[in-house]
């Protein structure tokens, strides 16, 4: 009927010939759905029968990391590892029939879709409250400009997922005052290991010693390397890179430490990582501490390499806010920064570059900002 009335519908019974392919389906059935297909909602149920029939190492998606630090690169999971980080996302984010999930991330919409949620497509501010939403993800600085142009989100959003890039202490706080009924929390995950851990805003605003990650979700192995990156296992990793070896673990490229909690504090980029007069210095470590002084919007540590001796001069960059001071903040960093990483100078700049889908930091172009700033 609705072919008849000049629809276009794809033919979903053999949509790739040659292929056999099993089917799943969310909300009412619609014509043209396989009479054989099952409910989504079941999909990773022990008695599911497209589980008990497919290979759960099979290849199933293939997904490209943003290429922020280097060459976008091709993940492939299987249907094991997505299965594996939905469970772990559904643990700590239950969702029900009644939920709506504001994202345009696949790895929220599928859980959303498998617990008979709705999956709502951002686009229009106002589609938050005309669609009742209930969890909404965005990235940390796609948010800041939401908030400004929402002001307050409503009641029915109770969850305020943070990703892909960190979270500067400015944001958390009006994420808080957009949504004070709302649990807002920030995810760290890459695309080879969705997720790895969780940590509240409040957890992260009181925790100035590193950007705090948070405990490491059921099921997900950490550990740290020699030279202090960390390294991610579990069964939600990914397969491997397309055309490369599979890997048991996966390398970050994050440096890290791990608390007497347990949790996962972020010390910086393994490349990011400066030297001055022998001392590393890792900025992750400080800017949590130094965005949340008065006056400071975002903050961001960076070393200027010497061509001759390699040496870096290090240079705090700062976005100030209403009320910066450079000299009350310059007198605070002693208590803020070890000694070895206090800044050479101080460099005030009205924003901070952004680069990939995920608008994080560049911290080249910022270099190149302060460089004769």
């Amino acid at each position: 009927m609705v072919r008849r009335r000049g629809i276009l519908l794809p033919d979903l019974r053999d949509p790739l010939p040659g292929w056999k392919l099993s089917h799943a389906y969310t909300g009412r059935w619609l014509p043209g759905v396989p009479s054989a297909a099952v409910r989504l909602r079941g999909l990773t149920g022990p008695a599911n029968p497209v589980l008990e029939q497919a290979d759960l190492d099979d290849p199933a998606a293939i997904i490209f990391t943003s290429g922020t630090t280097a060459h976008p690169r091709a993940v492939v999971h299987t249907r094991g590892s997505l299965a594996a980080g939905l469970e772990i996302f559904r643990g700590r984010l239950p969702m029900g029939p009644s939920d709506v999930v504001h994202t345009d991330g696949l790895m929220l919409g599928l859980p959303a879709l498998i617990a008979g949620a709705t999956w709502s497509m951002p686009g229009h501010p106002d589609l938050i409250a005309e669609r009742d939403v209930t969890h909404l993800y965005a990235v940390p600085v796609e948010l800041s400009n939401l908030i400004d142009r929402v002001g307050q989100f409503p009641a029915t959003v109770r969850h305020i997922l943070l990703g892909s890039a960190p979270a500067p202490p400015a944001v958390l706080r009006k994420a808080i005052a957009a949504a004070p009924h709302a649990e807002v929390l920030s995810i760290y995950a890459m695309t080879e290991a969705l997720p790895i851990a969780l940590a509240t805003a409040q957890q992260k605003l009181n925790h100035l010693d590193g950007d705090l990650l948070g405990l490491p979700l059921p099921g997900v192995g950490v550990r740290l390397a020699d030279d202090g990156e960390l390294l991610v296992s579990g069964p939600h990793l990914a397969l491997g890179y397309l055309g490369e070896p599979a890997h048991l673990e996966v390398a970050t490229g994050d440096l890290a430490r791990i608390d007497e909690d347990g949790q996962l504090v972020l010390l910086g980029r393994k490349k990011d990582m400066i030297l001055r007069a022998g001392f590393n210095i890792y900025p992750s470590l400080y800017e949590p501490a130094v965005a949340a002084q008065p006056g400071v919007a975002e903050a961001a540590i960076v070393g200027l390499a010497d061509p001759d001796t390699g040496d870096e001069e290090v240079v705090l960059a700062v976005v100030p806010a209403e009320g910066f001071r450079e000299d009350r903040l310059r007198a605070a960093l002693p208590d803020l920064l070890d000694a070895g990483a206090l800044p050479d100078r101080i460099a005030v700049v009205t924003a901070f570059a952004r680069t990939g889908r995920s608008s994080k930091l560049d911290r080249a172009a910022l270099r190149e900002a302060v460089r004769h700033h």
